[in-house]
């Protein structure tokens, strides 16, 4: 008699918090789920590491969980190898920036379906997008600390010579995650002092601050072939502050016509051609001004975070999730990008200070969803009828009570959001304004 045939799985790179309509998905094909997931993080993760194995608890679909840093690329791959003698693994997919590297090596091992080595790599690294994609990018240089420190007053001063652009420019520290540490400055000499803060051996990318509308930009990709394209706008506080936080995300877009959604797509295409990418999602942001002007802000081979996964489910009818399955299975798929609605997650601002309460008055059916206190895991949401009223789907904390917010200079320090939408004609800003009057995020003062 032959060895019994192994059980079918999929392995699963993602932060805890964001495994749910992944799981629920891979659930339903009758696939064992292999988790592959950070040590340490955020409230929400830690949330999630201390309910795993819990009987009936939000992660017990999961089959077997391996905590790993997202550097200890041997230890995975020798952990997806171990699965691999156990379960037969039909495919592989990363949902966390940070686990890019480590996926593209599993899938590649397992002879799975990847977005292929270019893709991976460039798309992990602000500055090879530069470089390999110069035909879309802003202008910029690279700068990097001495090994040994500054050692004269003089030495930031020279090395802000490098750029001889226009100001402002943007700053993107290089050995941090997303937009953790990006920045405007304004003048040559803010560029200095900007550098003389690097550490010894720490590297800067300085590029032209790039005007304009913002979208996310977002590719599914099938063996070579794109398959859709979909837009979401974006709003950051960029206006009111020298950072890029993202506060504001809207599918589908309603600040475009149709020439400009033309070009976008156009240089979008014409990028992921350029990288090569074979199979999965790419998320890339780009900026356009009122002449038309295309320009990459950054690439990535995962799909999005926060709730814009949620928006494009609300807005067409369909969630997205079933169709990434079917590129990591190497299945044939299609996602009509048909929208009937229009979708909005906004997060709040905040008071620097002790997180006490979030207060809901005049939205009928809402009460604020602890997460970080209760599941540690975002849900799915139900879409409605195309003709359906205003609603507002959810209002979600993503930090615990009597934490300590800080201000919005990065994305991790943000708290509260309400994801919610409109019939594809209503006024969404209006609906917006709506809920803002109708949520407020209680804190105290910090403690001498």
């Amino acid at each position: 008699m032959g060895a019994a045939p192994k059980p079918p799985a999929f392995i699963v790179f993602s932060d805890l918090s964001k495994i749910g309509p992944s799981l629920i998905e891979l659930r339903k094909r009758g696939l064992a789920v292999l988790a592959i997931s950070q040590k340490q993080g955020s409230a929400m993760v830690q949330k999630g590491i201390e309910l795993l194995g819990t009987p009936d608890g939000p992660f017990s679909g999961i089959t077997d969980v391996s905590l790993r840093d997202h550097q200890d690329l041997s230890g995975m791959a020798d952990q997806a190898s171990v699965w691999a003698q156990e379960y037969d693994v039909r495919g592989v997919l990363v949902n966390a920036e940070v686990y890019v590297d480590a996926g593209q090596i599993v899938a590649d091992m397992l002879d799975l379906p990847n977005p292929g080595w270019r893709a991976s790599t460039v798309c992990r690294n602000k500055l090879l997008q530069r470089r390999y994609l110069r035909q879309w990018s802003p202008v910029s240089v690279l700068v990097t600390a001495p090994d040994n420190g500054f050692e004269t007053s003089g030495q930031p001063a020279e090395l802000a010579k490098r750029y001889d652009g226009p100001f402002p420019v943007a700053i993107k520290p290089l050995d941090r995650e997303s937009s953790i540490g990006v920045r405007v400055v304004g003048s040559v000499q803010a560029l200095t002092e900007a550098i003389a803060t690097l550490q010894p051996g720490n590297r800067l990318l300085v590029e032209e601050r790039v005007q304009g509308r913002e979208y996310n930009v977002d590719t599914l990709v099938s063996k070579g072939r794109p398959l859709v394209t979909l837009l979401t706008q974006k709003g950051t506080n960029e206006d009111s502050t020298e950072y890029f936080v993202e506060l504001i995300h809207t599918t589908p877009p309603n600040n475009l016509d149709e020439r400009e959604q033309a070009l976008i797509v156009e240089a979008q295409l014409g990028v992921v051609e350029r990288l090569g990418f074979e199979n999965g999602y790419t998320h890339a942001e780009y900026r356009i001004d009122d002449d038309g002007r295309v320009s990459l802000m950054e690439i990535a081979a995962r799909a999005p975070g926060d709730g814009c996964l949620h928006l494009y489910h609300l807005a067409t009818g369909k969630p997205i999730e079933p169709v990434l399955i079917d590129i990591a299975l190497g299945l044939e798929t299609q996602y009509p990008a048909v929208f009937s609605r229009r979708g909005r997650q906004v997060y709040f601002e905040h008071t620097p200070g002790i997180l006490r309460d979030v207060q809901v008055e005049g939205l009928d059916g809402i009460t604020p969803r602890w997460l970080a206190d209760t599941t540690g895991l975002w849900p799915e949401l139900k879409a409605v009828e195309a003709d359906a009223p205003p609603t507002v789907h959810e209002l979600f904390s993503i930090k615990p009570r009597g934490f300590e917010l800080e201000r919005l200079t990065e994305s991790s320090n943000r708290a509260v959001t309400a994801i919610f939408d409109v019939p594809i004609d209503g006024d969404i800003d209006a609906e917006e304004a709506r809920v803002r009057r109708g949520v407020t995020v209680v804190s105290e003062p910090y403690a001498p």
